[in-house]
């Protein structure tokens, strides 16, 4: 018999009381909307200072509903995995392209940062027609590619030409030049 690890003990204890399935999106939901309800600053007092215990009251309101609606925690659940994983690839493609330019491609990324949120839009459009029609788009033709396949291609496709631009564009200087 196989004895099971501490960690994954305390991970199944977690789970069945509820850790993963309520307090981790409670918390989610609270801090995100208390720091957008800070941010807007649309609750102040009468000398303009920050209520924060009004954001406080509204983000535990919001969030206890939330997370006691299913299909908002169903969505959740699905959506933040994904996430994590697109976050992931981005910061592999960053640590490339800042490897390629021998620098700070921050300049590079400030250059093209008008570009990127529609590229990331249409690869995630791609991704989910790929992910919902490519198999009744490919009915009867004898070719097969799981979603999966799909979904790697179309990322692979975009993470080349994110890198060919950041290299095309040749990042910071990699050292200040010397006048003399």
């Amino acid at each position: 018999m196989v004895e099971e690890s501490i960690i994954l003990s305390g991970i199944t204890t977690l789970r069945e009381i509820g850790f993963f399935d309520f307090l981790l999106p409670f918390i989610l939901f609270f801090a995100v909307i208390y720091g957008v309800l800070s941010k807007a600053k649309i609750f102040s007092g009468p000398n303009g200072e920050e209520r924060k215990d009004i954001n406080a009251v509204i983000a535990f309101v919001i969030a206890l509903i939330a997370t006691t609606t299913s299909w908002v925690l169903l969505s959740l659940n699905y959506f933040l995995p994904w996430i994590g994983f697109i976050v992931i690839v981005i910061l592999g493609f960053l640590i490339l392209g800042s490897m390629a330019v021998g620098g700070d491609i921050t300049p590079t990324l400030v250059k093209y940062a008008p570009y990127g949120v529609p590229i990331i839009a249409l690869t995630v459009f791609a991704v989910m027609f790929f992910a919902l029609g490519w198999d009744k788009m490919l009915q009867g033709t004898g070719i097969a590619f799981s979603n999966t396949d799909i979904a790697l291609m179309v990322m692979g496709i975009v993470g080349v030409i994110v890198f060919a631009v950041i290299v095309k564009s040749g990042g910071a200087e990699a050292s200040p030049k010397k006048e003399g």
